[in-house]
């Protein structure tokens, strides 16, 4: 489950989810905080995401950055620093 809560390529509009139904308790579990980014470095989308660690941490990018932007990077904070997955 994720959710875009930035869109830096057009003026901050959030224009992208997970196909999860939300209600508040699924809410609480989306704290993991990620970037999309192009070829290029260039940070395109930020949002959060309820996992960091296994396959399903790709799927904001699978889902929605690649297709969708073309973008071709997701990045986690981790403990204050980004990494890439």
């Amino acid at each position: 489950m994720w959710t875009i809560t930035n869109d830096l390529i057009d003026a901050g509009k959030k224009v992208g989810t997970s196909s999860c139904n939300f209600n508040e308790t699924k809410i609480a579990e989306i704290n993991h905080r990620f970037r999309l980014l192009d070829g290029d470095g260039e940070i395109y989308y930020e949002g959060l995401s309820d996992n960091c660690e296994s396959q399903r941490a790709f799927e904001p990018l699978d889902d929605f950055g690649r297709g969708y932007a073309g973008c071709t990077e997701i990045h986690y904070l981790t403990n204050g620093a980004w990494r890439q997955l």
